[in-house]
């Protein structure tokens, strides 16, 4: 039988959240003392790799209980919308309105990025792997393009038949053969390939192989779940200080499956296989952080522009103090999201779906 939580991968979904938010501040650290923050946290944009891996790990395991059919894919994809769209959404409102509101629309490129964030689609061909303007307003969201197309492919990809081959059937065609037939090339760089269309650069990204290893180990959880955990526990151990051995030396600290992301592959196994042991000593302030991940990542870089802006006026300096006041207020924040948007919106699914049953008796 299946956990209802994995501790260990909600602890590492927590502390992916954590170090791109570390990564995304660091330059306040670089001012102190120059490179100081590059040094400790340039490894840290690699987060985003692991919530790729833990997204295809957690998605295989929860289409698997979904019932086949056209019901199975609805429900699969209105319980993915009300995890991300609520806070997404109302994050994007504040973060317009915080980030010059109507002035926006004199700019086209601005005004651009925003119809890309409102509607989840790439909209630059040059630039893998985001695709859209990174640096700009929200441009965070960049892996949330990922996210929903794989959500979607899944999803939809339910209503047939041999649901589990169709999904593999169809990334082995975006990732491998397509990419073979438009330009003659196969490549695992997350910079990926240029076929001039940004949303066909997109599907064929070798990111998404990523979440390809988290399916894997979706479908190899029963082999992986009876493993020896205290093996596992310890091999936990090993592979995380391997990792960061590797990450403080600068090495594999680029997106993709090649870089950080076979790192993160070994952890996560071992994080999962070592389950039965290590979840009852990982402190409750991980699981907690493991809960506002979604809410932190897309919040924490407000604090480089929108609410970030009004830190001068209240007399905090870029440096230390404003990488400390930067830190503490996304963590709280990204508590208040979770506690008030993404919490009341999933307990109004789970009654849904505690009710539906009844209603069929």
């Amino acid at each position: 039988m299946k956990p209802t939580m994995f501790k260990g991968v909600q602890a590492l979904r927590g502390l992916a959240a954590l170090s791109v938010m570390l990564f995304h501040f660091r330059w306040n650290l670089n001012i102190v003392n120059t490179g100081l923050g590059d040094r400790w946290f340039s490894w840290g944009a690699t987060g985003v790799d692991l919530f790729f891996l833990i997204s295809g790990f957690v998605i295989t395991l929860s289409a698997q209980k979904s019932t086949p059919g056209l019901r199975g894919a609805l429900d699969f994809l209105k319980h993915r919308a009300r995890r991300i769209l609520p806070a997404y959404y109302i994050i994007l409102l504040i973060t317009f309105f915080l980030s010059g509101a109507m002035s926006i629309f004199h700019y086209p490129d601005k005004v651009l990025n925003l119809i890309s964030a409102l509607t989840f689609q790439p909209v630059y061909s040059n630039n893998g792997p985001f695709y859209v303007d990174d640096s700009g307003m929200y441009g965070i969201r960049w892996t949330l393009n990922y996210e929903v197309y794989f959500y979607l492919i899944v999803g939809l990809l339910l209503i047939l038949p041999f649901r589990g081959l169709t999904r593999w059937l169809y990334f082995s065609v975006t990732l491998i053969v397509v990419p073979l037939i438009l330009v003659n090339s196969f490549t695992f760089s997350a910079v990926g390939y240029q076929t001039g269309i940004p949303q066909l650069n997109l599907i064929t990204n070798p990111m998404i192989s990523l979440f390809i290893a988290g399916m894997f180990l979706g479908k190899a959880y029963p082999v992986i779940s009876a493993l020896n955990s205290k093996v596992m526990s310890l091999l936990l151990l090993a592979s995380l200080a391997i990792m960061g051995t590797l990450f403080c030396h600068g090495e594999f600290i680029n997106h993709g499956i090649m870089s950080s992301g076979w790192l993160y592959l070994i952890v996560l196994t071992c994080a999962i296989g070592a389950e039965k042991t290590i979840g009852k000593y990982i402190p409750h302030f991980l699981i907690r952080l493991g809960d506002i991940s979604f809410s932190l990542y897309l919040i924490h870089t407000l604090m480089n522009t929108g609410i970030g802006k009004r830190f001068h006026g209240a007399g905090v300096e870029d440096g230390t103090a404003r990488f400390v006041l930067s830190c503490v207020l996304s963590l709280l924040l990204a508590w208040l999201s979770w506690r008030f948007i993404e919490k009341p919106f999933l307990l109004k699914g789970k009654k849904e779906a505690a009710v539906k049953p009844l209603q069929e008796l």
